[in-house]
């Protein structure tokens, strides 16, 4: 078994901090000094409000183009109030809402012999990052005709339904879809990565030192909870745009058989 680790932190950075938004996705990426790079910035929601009663005792406003405030309504997102100071969500209400870095990877390894029969097996792991699953943000957010997931059938339709999908609405004026935690999933996965079975049956031939008969899969299995096609997803190999699945193509299982001779 090999397990790996890695911590990193920015201890200089012009101004304390930075930001970065767009990448053809709808996220914002914060680096801080005194934390790790590539931070993931955004509202924190608490489920949806499924009376009107609920959202009017809450008492918060979300503010349009043009500064006017409005009441969030009966199924619209329950986000956070972080700074407390006021009672409109807005950018003052942003904090870190996940992190790409894992807090370990590894893979284990083994080889079991029986008489001229071998099993050969690997597994991979990451444990503890955090996903920005791109994807299900744009096919949840109702905002337009375009095609969504079967998620939205469950989304908020009456008052006392329960579901963590909010109410559709053109365009989202509201900002129910704004990036948020709704979107931000545990990418922790176990995958086994490869698996052989072999048999090299004894030959007594002078022209042929050996044979083995193999069947080997790749990608056959993958345990993990995020819900977007493949864990093991990357939109760059920049150190800042980890942990972002727009929709990746992923990995693939593979089976194939063969042979293997010695002459």
């Amino acid at each position: 078994m090999k397990n790996a680790k890695y911590r990193n932190e920015i201890v200089y950075l012009p101004g304390g901090t930075d930001e970065f938004n767009g990448f053809g996705v709808d996220a914002t990426i914060r680096n801080q000094v005194g934390s790790p790079i590539g931070l993931v910035y955004g509202y924190r929601a608490d489920g949806i409000y499924n009376t009107q009663a609920e959202a009017e005792s809450a008492g918060l406003f979300w503010v349009d183009a043009k500064g006017f405030q409005h009441a969030f309504r009966a199924g619209d997102v329950k986000f956070v109030n972080v700074n407390n100071s006021d009672n409109v969500i807005d950018d003052a209400d942003r904090v870190v809402i996940g992190e790409p870095n894992p807090d370990f990877t590894g893979m284990f390894y083994n080889k079991f012999t029986y008489k001229k029969f071998t099993l050969d097996f690997i597994f991979t792991f990451s444990k503890g990052n955090d996903i920005y699953n791109a994807l299900r943000a744009k096919t949840e957010a109702m905002i337009d005709f375009s095609n969504q997931s079967a998620a939205v059938a469950n989304r908020w339709k009456v008052e006392n339904q329960v579901s963590d999908v909010p109410r559709a609405e053109y365009g989202d004026p509201t900002g129910n879809s704004r990036f948020s935690d709704r979107w931000i999933e545990d990418g922790s996965y176990m995958r086994l990565k490869s698996l052989t079975f072999s048999y090299t049956p004894d030959l007594k031939l002078n022209f042929i030192k050996g044979v083995t008969f193999f069947v080997s899969a790749n990608n056959l299995l993958t345990f993990s909870k995020y819900l977007g096609y493949d864990p093991e997803v990357s939109m760059s190999g920049n150190s800042y745009l980890q942990g972002i699945d727009a929709g990746m193509v992923p990995q693939f299982k593979s089976v194939f058989a063969g042979f293997r001779l010695g002459l």
